[in-house]
């Protein structure tokens, strides 16, 4: 028998076809190892979950579907986050304003309840974004893996036992963002840099909800360390969408509040953070399938597998 039909015959399968017997370097097919997910594959049409090569339409187009498919869902959410946005949150100042009337009220310990109504500051302020973050998740994964919007219960249960890390992230990066504007002043600076100083702090702001989106959506879904994690998946997908659903939360809620009043503006940022919500679900969904294989089902059963597997 010729020595490469007897190769032939004792190597089966897919290397018969591929490996050449008669090659003098004996080079043999590369075999995909069991499991690894194909470069190859096209990839599947998810409803929640952008392709690899999307570009920022195939990104709009997916969230435009989530907010059509969950626009009843998503109002309960944005009715609970205007409670706190409209009621609660304020500015940093208003609290160094009050000291003074808590001091006569308190007999001079009113400016020792100081620290401690900045910290319900930034407690209470990030409490919108939060809801609007964790509702967002538990409504869109689930309509997107089961077909259905959930119940309000089922949306508690699903992310009520994320919610105090979400909540303590999202309060830290608040005390950046939001004890600058305090700091830095134009009445300190001059008015020379006022519009300078205002650009530079609305660029922070943009920038620190663009990280945050991934971030807190890596806290819900994965519950592993989060800012390593969300640094690593901002690398793997576009970030122009989720970039200007930022900036519509720091920009618009206050264009409402110069020009419209109160209401307007409260209107306006639940709507923006909502927009922002999804965006950021998107993103790091986006993200996801770009690292591997991800849909909305495997999304949804990251974010409902049990606390303690």
């Amino acid at each position: 028998m010729d020595p490469g039909e007897d190769v032939m015959h004792v190597v089966a399968g897919p290397v018969v076809e591929s490996a050449d017997p008669f090659d003098p370097e004996s080079r043999t097919a590369e075999l995909a190892r069991p499991g690894a997910p194909s470069a190859f594959l096209p990839d599947p049409d998810d409803p929640l979950v952008p392709s690899r090569s999307a570009g920022l339409t195939g990104w709009a187009r997916k969230v435009g579907g989530v907010l059509r498919r969950c626009l009843a869902g998503l109002v309960p959410i944005g009715l609970l986050a205007a409670l706190p946005m409209h009621f609660f949150v304020g500015r940093v100042d208003d609290t160094v304003v009050a000291a003074p009337a808590l001091s006569d009220l308190a007999g001079g310990f009113g400016l020792l309840l100081l620290p401690l109504m900045w910290v319900a500051y930034f407690a209470v302020s990030a409490l919108p974004l939060v809801i609007c973050l964790a509702g967002t998740a538990a409504v869109a994964l689930t309509e997107a893996a089961r077909g259905t919007l959930p119940r309000p219960g089922v949306v508690w249960r699903l992310v009520a036992y994320r919610l105090r890390p979400l909540w303590v992230w999202f309060a830290v990066f608040g005390l950046l963002t939001q004890s600058l504007p305090l700091l830095l002043t134009a009445d300190r600076l001059g008015t020379a840099v006022a519009a300078p100083l205002a650009v530079s702090l609305g660029l922070l702001s943009t920038g620190v909800l663009t990280f945050t989106g991934l971030l807190g959506s890596v806290v819900l879904i994965e519950r592993g360390p989060g800012p390593r994690r969300a640094t690593h998946l901002s690398s793997m997908a576009p970030l122009a969408g989720l970039v200007l659903a930022s900036l519509a939360v720091t920009v618009l809620p206050r264009l409402a509040d110069l020009f419209l009043g109160g209401p307007v503006s409260t209107l306006v940022a639940v709507v923006t953070a909502l927009g922002w919500a999804v965006a950021a679900l998107v993103t790091y969904a986006h993200a996801r399938r770009a690292e591997g294989p991800a849909t909305a089902v495997s999304l949804y059963e990251e974010l409902s597998a049990p606390e303690f597997d």
